[in-house]
């Protein structure tokens, strides 16, 4: 029963946190017309800013990762916390746009990754089980964000400017501390850390399990498909307000159509982890199936897009199959790769996303069937032991996991115990024979 409530807390925890350290990157649009007002000027450093901030939040993964291995989910959570605190608080109080460029753009950008890593991560840690429900509850919290947050910034640009609205921000980003103190260190990562305590053995070991991972056939697939899903959905999200409008829509339609997006996005997100938590359904065919589906509806929205009922059907088609895979990416990692090395694996997934976010306009949008095809080849791809059938046994894996570890610390400090007698015995050797 303690158990369950403390898993149940991290859960709620966990949404606030996403809520109020992963969202504020839908509001990088709304900050970048605050800015362009200020620094009417520079447009072109103005992009920079809200593009590094969106783009940083993937791109630094591995460090948000690697700051989890060396330390722990709590540790990043509050790191991040403090790096966002001071990169809104520092833009809200300078008047040259290249600090703004470095203190918003890079510096809130790592925070907001290193809160959403953490918490994603010490949600896997905890639901190692079944994790599909508590992430979907967790990705739940920024699935809201979509629709609260710029609304929510855009009112604070208009009451108080966008210096105010930055210093606003800091203290929204500042509350996530409170949420991560009902957050403990899972057992999980203590051992981790216990296994490698030296900064040599850390790096060895986080090099050690790229190698690992990325030898793997199911997880390098799922990779791809991460990439193909990326591209495709930023450049349709970015895209497809313009062509709303290019097809006889208002402004407003268009807003409205985008919002709906967002809404059927927050139902998929929890509808998707309770699906995904049945252990008669496979996670793995949710995703690739999801993304099939869109790039057929993708491929055909000419011809159903030039009406309003078309709009509505193809926005939530986008929301609903689209959105679901951050409900996902966690139990599909834990079941290629394992416990143990998932948060390696899922800061590399972040980097290849935010890679497919970055030139996905540049592409094109037309990439959601080469994300389920790469999905299905993961599948085949995947070993038995690796396949679906073994989700159930996963409390098993861990705790063979654990006894390796704990075999695996056992034997270093016999090993140290050992040279130790060695060196005594070398030492008195050597005072015997001076005597």
């Amino acid at each position: 029963m303690r158990r369950q409530r403390r898993r149940a807390v991290i859960m709620l925890a966990g949404l606030m946190n996403a809520f109020l350290g992963a969202s504020i990157g839908y509001s990088a649009g709304i900050i970048h017309l605050g800015l362009l007002e200020k620094h009417k000027k520079s447009p072109n450093l103005v992009s920079w800013a809200g593009a590094l901030f969106t783009s940083v939040f993937c791109l630094a993964g591995p460090i948000s990762s690697s700051v989890v291995n060396a330390l722990s989910c709590r540790s990043a959570i509050f790191l991040g916390s403090f790096l966002s605190f001071v990169g809104f608080m520092v833009s809200s109080f300078v008047s040259r746009i290249e600090v703004v460029v470095f203190s918003y753009g890079i510096v809130a950008g790592l925070g907001q990754s290193m809160m959403y890593a953490g918490t994603i991560l010490v949600t896997g840690f905890y639901f190692h089980d079944n994790p599909s429900v508590a992430t979907g509850v967790v990705a739940l919290g920024a699935g809201i964000g979509v629709a609260v947050f710029p609304m929510f910034t855009e009112f604070l640009i208009e009451t108080y400017g966008i210096d105010g609205t930055f210093l606003l921000l800091s203290a929204v980003s500042l509350q996530v501390v409170v949420f991560t103190m009902c957050i403990e260190t899972h057992e999980l990562e203590n051992k981790r850390k216990e296994r490698f305590k030296t900064f040599k053995m850390k790096v060895k070991l986080i090099l050690q399990e790229l190698r690992q991972i990325f030898s793997m056939g199911a997880y390098l697939q799922f990779c791809i498909s991460i990439f193909c899903w990326s591209t495709s959905v930023n450049t349709s999200l970015l895209l497809l307000p313009q062509y709303y409008v290019s097809t006889g829509s208002t402004h407003t339609e268009a807003a409205i159509l985008m919002s709906l997006y967002g809404i059927m996005g927050c139902f998929s997100r929890i509808m998707t982890g309770l699906a995904a938590s049945d252990p008669r359904v496979d996670g793995k065919l949710l995703y690739m199936g999801s993304y099939i589906i869109l790039g057929l509806c993708t491929i055909f929205l000419p011809l159903i897009g030039n009406s309003f009922s078309g709009k509505i059907f193809y926005s939530s088609v986008l929301g609903i199959y689209s959105s679901n895979v951050w409900s996902l990416l966690t139990p599909i990692t834990i079941e290629i790769v394992g416990i143990q090395q998932m948060p390696t694996a899922f800061g590399m997934e972040l980097l290849i996303g935010g890679i497919g976010f970055l030139i996905g306009p540049i592409i094109g949008g037309l990439l959601y069937v080469l994300a389920g095809i790469f999905e299905m080849l993961m599948i085949l791809t995947m070993a038995k032991s690796e396949s679906f059938p073994n989700r159930n046994n996963m409390e098993r894996t861990v705790e063979v996991e654990e006894k390796l570890i704990s075999s695996h610390v056992i034997q270093v400090k016999q090993l140290n115990d050992l040279s130790l007698i060695l060196s005594d015995n070398a030492g008195n050797s050597i005072h015997t024979n001076e005597r």
